[in-house]
């Protein structure tokens, strides 16, 4: 293996090393000259790859020069020639593509000869479908130039190692201008150390030293082909992308397999070979400067060639490729037209490309398109301050029904729009859900007037909406809401629509606690059996908690762990993280991880202060939440704390506080508090049910006629529901009791109650909690008689009480104590 000063420089690429640890038999790695395969493999295992296991490297070129008469031969044979190598680790490096057929074969026979070890293959250029035959029967791994290409990570990670401070949002930058391109990148940085600047400028233009590391690149690889294959190279840059079918199409050009391979292998294009079939694209940048070129030699030929793509993929429902294409050729009117048509498409099928095209067209025409002007101030982080912020919207139903037959319907429905996801981004999430329901009637009015111009986007639309409205806590009419999002993609085909509409509608149900319906939106969301790239994980985030809840209402635990795996810790910026918090919180209260649940609904709460607004849904289910993991761990006076500290009077929380009074011990306080609620119209199935079991426990001993209704009327709700978690938040002897009073059972396999018989709850006198606030406030012992005007064996007095109240010696862990059970603050 060679140690060279590149192997011990170069930086640690943790995702590929990932792929190359995995070690199938063989691994090929493709890519032009330039992406340091060679050094990547070597620092691989040089830093530990196949760890205790010997490595044999074979420089392909060493054979002879790639020109040369027999080379490839001469190179298969030394391979073939190898001794048997055991469970050695096999490296063929740099070996040309028009070697791969035999180099390969060779490779299949060692491997064949010795089972036990793996081989690594680096090529420069793309193997063709053919030479891969050879070990088509081997167990391989292809890794593509788009896989090599620097990631923001690596990016970052490069600059670090080369003492450039860039910060990783403009090493982002600097990764997106230069596609991640390894040679692009590495000259970059080198170039920034030496004028360090960030690589874009306020209009994401490469600044002029980036620019010219792009241009030398571009001219040094153009330089070094011939003139026809520098003319073909022209005349294939019209297209972003292309098979060799493709390519001769849009050309013309008969030998444009060769023409291709040899691009790539100068590092023009990237080939993309994974077991089938192959293609080609180009890197953004080494694009727009080869098609600049292009431009200047024969401009008509070059955007009429643009225009008949942007036809053609438009016919073919390619629509991000279409769009792509007419800004190409400055056909803004065209490509403002299908971003306007085709809006849920493009989020869908290609967001970076929609972020980019939002970017390049001119403020000029975006600002006379509202939906584009919209789009660019939500997807571009251009809301701050942008003018539609400013603008104030009609809310008079009539007269907006009014608006929604004429001329403004469309500009005011975007402002609208733009302003309800601004409101929610800002945490205003209540506002954010009143503004996207003041909009409704305008819709409403457009769809039966001036359908063309809301239709497309409105799933979307609506979707967005919805979205406010439930964070916000108005379940019943985001549902619906998500409802008609959901039939219209459905219709439209728009599956992101499709299976966020469908999981959102679901954990909606899931967290009213009526799972029967959530199942049917959760099998709704199953038929859309497809994957939506960059939104997948996001999307199904309420599917996710649909489930999961709906596995813990029916005692499946192990169901919902698995559930929960899927879910993982939301990151900070993941709007439903409240619905992720709830889910892993419930699930550890009914696991009997109280103490867990607790640690990790503080931890999750810290890390989205930002998100977490009173009164919004999050607030609610974790108040409520917490509340009752403190009474699972008997923290009645922490419990008690949080329940007053309530202000919503939300039928979840009316529930949790009302438990709490029962379990500590006052089974009147607990109806009366019961009693701020109508039950049955509350909305909340869930709290209902609970709310039932509460009053039946409250009543036992006092009025067990009393009990026997509302235990009676639990028992055949939940069996309407299909809940069945619900009898293991009521306490295990009252329940057991109930079912003896009423003769009605509770359903079989129930385990016990997730709380005590009873919460012991410290009540301290006014004196005594008088005492504690001073010395929490740093007053010595000696002078709290004086501050309290009372005299020290009162005060000794005192102190004896709360020792023993707490369980504690002395004044320290006094205040610890009360600290912990919420007695000061």
């Amino acid at each position: 293996m060679p140690l060279s000063r590149s192997v011990l420089d170069a930086i640690p690429r943790t995702r590929l090393f990932a792929l190359l640890d995995q070690q199938p038999a063989l691994t090929v790695l493709q890519a032009p000259h330039g992406f340091g395969t060679r050094t990547l493999v070597a620092s691989w295992l040089h830093r530990g790859g196949a760890t205790d296991r010997d490595v044999t490297w074979v420089d392909a070129t060493a054979a002879a020069e790639p020109s040369a008469a027999g080379a490839a031969e001469r190179c298969g044979k030394q391979i073939r020639n190898l001794p048997d190598l055991g469970a050695r680790v096999l490296v063929v490096a740099g070996v040309p593509s028009a070697w791969a057929a035999v180099v390969l074969e060779a490779v299949r026979v060692v491997l064949e000869r010795c089972p036990s070890a793996n081989a690594v293959v680096t090529l420069h250029g793309t193997i063709r479908p053919s030479h891969a035959a050879a070990v088509r029967d081997i167990d391989c791994r292809w890794i593509g130039a788009d896989q090599l290409c620097f990631s923001v990570s690596d990016t970052v990670e490069l600059c670090r190692a080369r003492d450039l401070s860039l910060g990783e949002e403009k090493c982002a930058d600097l990764r997106n201008a230069m596609g991640g391109v390894p040679p692009l990148v590495a000259t970059a940085v080198s170039m920034l150390r030496i004028a360090p600047v960030a690589p874009v400028d306020t209009d994401r233009r490469l600044v002029p030293a980036v620019d010219r590391v792009v241009d030398d690149y571009v001219q040094q690889r153009l330089s070094s082909l011939d003139d026809a294959a520098r003319e073909g190279a022209l005349e294939v840059a019209v297209l972003r992308h292309c098979t060799v079918v493709e390519a001769s199409e849009t050309t013309g050009i008969a030998s444009c397999e060769e023409l291709l391979e040899l691009l790539d292998s100068v590092g023009l294009m990237f080939g993309r070979f994974h077991g089938m079939h192959r293609s080609w694209a180009w890197p953004p940048a080494v694009r727009d400067r080869v098609l600049d070129l292009a431009r200047r030699e024969r401009p008509d030929d070059i955007d009429r060639a643009l225009i008949l793509l942007a036809e053609k993929n438009l016919e073919a429902g390619n629509y991000a490729d279409a769009a792509a294409y007419a800004v190409d050729a400055n056909e803004w009117d065209t490509a403002v037209h299908l971003i306007d048509e085709h809006w849920s498409d493009l989020v869908a099928q290609d967001f970076e490309m929609l972020v980019h095209l939002l970017r390049v067209i001119p403020d000029e025409i975006a600002d006379r398109r509202p939906g584009i002007a919209a789009g660019r101030a939500l997807f571009l982080n251009t809301l701050a301050e942008h003018p539609m912020l400013h603008v104030d919207l009609p809310t008079d139903p009539d007269e907006l029904d009014t608006i929604g037959a004429g001329p403004d319907a469309a500009e005011i429905l975007h402002v609208g729009l733009v302003q309800a996801i601004a409101l929610r981004m800002a945490g205003s999430l209540r506002e954010a859900g009143d503004r996207a329901t003041t909009l409704i009637p305008l819709v409403d009015a457009m769809q039966a007037h001036q359908p063309h111009n809301v239709s497309a986007q409105l799933p979307t639309i609506r979707l967005q909406w919805a979205i406010g409205m439930q964070l916000a806590g108005d379940l019943q009419i985001a549902t619906s809401e998500f409802e008609l999002s959901y039939r219209d993609a459905l219709k439209a085909g728009f599956d992101f629509v499709v299976l966020n509409a469908a999981g959102s509608i679901a954990a909606n149900w899931a967290l009213l606690g009526d799972p029967m319906r959530a199942d049917e939106w959760i099998t709704a969301e199953s038929l859309v059996d497809t994957s939506v790239g960059y939104w997948d994980d996001m999307i199904r985030v309420g599917g996710r908690v649909a489930r999961t809840l709906v596995a813990l209402d029916r005692l499946d635990n192990d169901q919902a762990k698995t559930t929960l795996d899927l879910l993982g810790v939301p990151p900070a910026g993941e709007e439903l993280w409240g619905l992720v918090a709830y889910a892993h919180t419930q699930h550890a209260l009914s696991t009997g991880d109280a103490y867990t649940g607790v640690s990790w609904l503080h931890r999750i709460i810290d890390g989205h202060r930002g998100l977490h607004q009173l009164g919004a849904l999050s607030d609610v289910l974790l108040t409520a939440t917490e509340i009752d993991l403190h009474l699972a761990l008997g923290n009645g006076n922490r419990a008690r704390t949080l329940a007053e500290s309530d202000t919503t009077g939300h039928p979840l929380i009316v529930v949790a506080t009302a438990r709490m009074e029962l379990l500590t011990g006052h089974p009147d306080e607990a109806r009366a508090v019961l009693s701020r609620i109508t039950w049955p119209s509350c909305g909340w199935p869930r709290a209902h049910l609970e709310a039932l079991l509460i009053e039946a426990a409250a009543t036992l001993y006092t009025d067990r006629d009393n009990a026997t209704r509302a235990w009676a009327r639990a028992v055949t709700l939940a069996e309407t529901f299909g809940n069945r978690r619900v009898f293991t938040t009521v306490p295990t002897r009252a329940r057991d009791e109930l079912v003896a009073t009423s003769g009605i059972a509770a359903p079989e396999g129930v385990p016990d109650s997730v709380f005590p018989d009873m919460v012991v709850e410290i009540a301290l006198t006014p004196r005594e909690l008088a005492v504690l606030v001073q010395l929490n406030r740093g007053v010595e012992r000696k002078d709290l008689a004086d501050t309290l005007f009372v005299s020290y064996n009162t005060i000794k007095t005192q102190l004896r009480s709360i020792y023993s109240k707490l369980a504690v010696h002395s004044i320290s862990e006094a205040l610890v104590r009360a600290r912990e059970l919420g007695l000061l603050k």
